[in-house]
């Protein structure tokens, strides 16, 4: 027992040394094998079929082997500085640990891969197979590693040029100028790469990560990353000064006046616009509205969801506009939360310019990958703002998203566009799209009318508020704030004071209902007094599920609590809402229908900016199980 406590003990003081390439490790687990959309990414890859997916299933390939090369080579460099009082000294022992430690955590990045491809397709695919045999050799090769560059070494004249000295592990540490004499080109070559990876993305920060695949990107962050920080560890120890506590410091510190998630606004822009009162009596007496004859209103929630939302929500509307090309003319509202605002978006956009969407698709534009830019610049360019004192706007990654809602199109430029701009005719309908204001919780809406007559119900207008238009991406990625993918947007006031911060719409309520229901309380008032004949159908698109509470929680309750408590009244808030909202509009003899997006127990319907061709196929095939009585209620006069 005694022996095995001095094992455990040993290997301990190993693992501990290497604490930062574990950190890597555990991080990949949770983002490939935990995190329900890196499940969905994964789903897609494979060596056969379409070209797109075989070339980026071979990126991640070769990805997660740069990951598994650097876990071992940071490794490697910590213990070469690493001194270890083991509890008995035992030669051979110590220099094992020291030795296998290194070798089985380069491995494990190709066993999580594997896991992760196995639990996202339930099956022992070429890939996954692949992924074990191939760490199993990563294995093979560093036992024999030693031999090989001996060999190779004195193989041919240049070789030794381009192959690094084999340096072994002792009971000890190395000099720094040691280290650095025997593999100077390695720390060169590991740096050059650094920066190459670092200022394409820079300098590409949408087509190149969508070229690679979000798989591909995370791989690479998580190899690019244990570069830096054992080059920091190189640092550290060659300076003999606490570099890495320093840096830590620095960041907390930065943190004060380093935001550069400060919202683009249109500079010389004016944001005039109607009230809500005025907006709605314009909007109808367009529809010709002073015929004997009632028309129909309709009012449109979409749920939030990011492309998952975005995508169903405008597969609905298109559905139902389909059936009647009138449709779209008789929305009045939209009220959204993040990708329900860029499907309500999508939608208004191909109706009022039919030429981005000229093959009349369901879902125009929204089969592209999002997740993968965003996601390469929080890992890459974005992280590096947090060690830089000033804000520099440029590196922002909430950009990078907006960036890609404009490139989903065949115009970006019509995404370019101010939003009141784009939306202040007597023909567009209201458009809402709901926000949270960090500092107070209230609503926080962007809208191309005046919503000052909602003021009593605590929503704040954000218009009002800067005073400046902004583009019709930006005003989707401000509703679209949702951690920690996106950063929360820093809105400067018309004096150019820091007014707070908005994130996304569903912290306070994840349909948009409620916002929608403030407005018809003022509608119906105005359509009351004005005599308009007018019934109003609302329509809310649903893509969410509540989970099954089966167990309450039992372990780490003071740590999980505030997490599973938020998620639930995420959902909670948006089914209290649409209940009592569905008691007033049948009161006053109005219409509600819920279109959901339903799934199994077991299913796995992902939240992001990324749809696999599975998920795309779900949502299509549910698109068509929608019934024909119900388009035909919604459309009735």
């Amino acid at each position: 027992m005694k022996q095995f406590f001095r094992l455990v003990f040993n290997y301990y003081l190993v693992l501990k040394s290497c604490w930062f390439v574990v950190l890597f490790l555990f991080l990949g687990f949770f983002s490939l094998v935990v995190f329900d959309q890196g499940q969905d990414i994964l789903k897609a890859l494979s060596f056969t079929g379409d070209s797109e997916i075989v070339r980026q299933t071979w990126f991640v390939y070769l990805s997660v082997a740069w990951w598994s090369w650097q876990t071992f080579r940071s490794s490697r460099l910590i213990l070469h500085f690493s001194y270890f009082n083991f509890w008995t000294y035992l030669p051979s022992y110590s220099l094992r640990a020291q030795v296998l430690i290194p070798r089985v955590l380069a491995t494990l990045p190709f066993f999580i891969l594997a896991l992760a491809l196995y639990r996202s397709l339930q099956a022992f695919t070429p890939f996954v197979m692949l992924l074990i045999s191939t760490g199993i050799w990563m294995f093979v090769l560093l036992h024999f590693r030693r031999m090989l560059i001996v060999k190779l070494r004195s193989w041919k004249p240049f070789i030794p040029a381009l192959v690094p000295d084999y340096i072994p592990i002792k009971n000890g540490t190395y000099p720094v100028s040691f280290i650095w004499a025997k593999q100077q080109r390695w720390f060169l070559f590991r740096l050059a790469v650094l920066i190459c990876l670092f200022t394409t993305v820079y300098l590409f920060p949408v087509d190149f990560p969508q070229y690679l695949g979000s798989a591909t990107v995370v791989l690479l962050g998580f190899g690019s990353w244990l570069i830096m920080a054992s080059i920091i560890s190189f640092i550290e120890k060659y300076l003999r000064f606490p570099v890495t506590f320093s840096i830590l410091l620095m960041v907390v510190t930065f943190s004060f006046f380093n935001n550069n998630h400060n919202i683009n606004t249109i500079e010389n822009s004016t944001v005039n616009r109607p009230d809500l009162s005025e907006h709605f009596t314009q909007w109808i007496e367009n529809q010709n509205q002073h015929t004997s004859d009632s028309i129909n209103v309709y009012l449109v929630m979409a749920e939030g969801g990011g492309l998952r939302s975005a995508y169903w929500t405008t597969s609905i509307l298109n559905t139902i506009n389909q059936s009647d090309t009138t449709f779209a003319n008789k929305i009045y509202a939209y009220s959204s939360v993040s990708g329900g605002s860029l499907g309500t978006m999508m939608f208004h956009s191909t109706n009022k310019n039919p030429e981005l969407n000229p093959e009349n698709l369901a879902a125009p534009n929204l089969d592209s990958d999002l997740l993968s830019p965003i996601t390469s610049a929080l890992i890459f360019t974005d992280l590096l703002q947090k060690f830089i004192p000033i804000p520099v706007k440029s590196l922002d990654r909430s950009r990078v998203l907006e960036k890609s809602f404009e490139n989903s199109l065949p115009q970006p430029e019509e995404w370019q566009k101010g939003f009141v701009n784009y939306l202040n005719t007597k023909t567009d309908p209201l458009v809402m799209i709901n926000t949270t204001h960090v500092e107070s919780g209230h609503r926080t809406i962007i809208s191309n009318a005046n919503l000052v007559e909602l003021k009593e119900n605590n929503v704040q207008d954000f218009f009002s508020i800067v005073q400046k238009d902004v583009s019709i991406s930006t005003s989707i990625g401000i509703g679209s704030r949702f951690p920690f993918i996106t950063p929360p947007a820093l809105v400067l006031d018309s004096n150019n004071r820091n007014w707070g911060n908005l994130v996304d719409g569903g912290y306070y309520e994840n349909l948009g209902m409620q916002t929608m229901l403030d407005v018809y309380s003022v509608i119906r008032q105005v359509a009351q007094e004005q005599g308009f004949k007018v019934r109003f159908k609302f329509i809310a698109i649903r893509n969410n599920k509540l989970p099954q509470v089966d167990k309450p929680v039992l372990g780490m309750v003071e740590s999980l609590a505030p997490a599973v408590t938020f998620s639930h009244i995420w959902g909670n808030n948006s089914n209290e809402a649409l209940t009592n909202g569905q008691k007033l509009i049948h009161s006053n003899g109005d219409e509600l229908y819920v279109l959901s997006l339903q799934r199994d127990d077991n299913e796995n319907i992902p939240l992001g900016w990324y749809l696999s061709e599975s998920a795309r196929n779900n949502l299509n095939k549910q698109l068509f199980e929608i019934s024909d009585s119900t388009i035909r209620a919604i459309l009735k006069k």
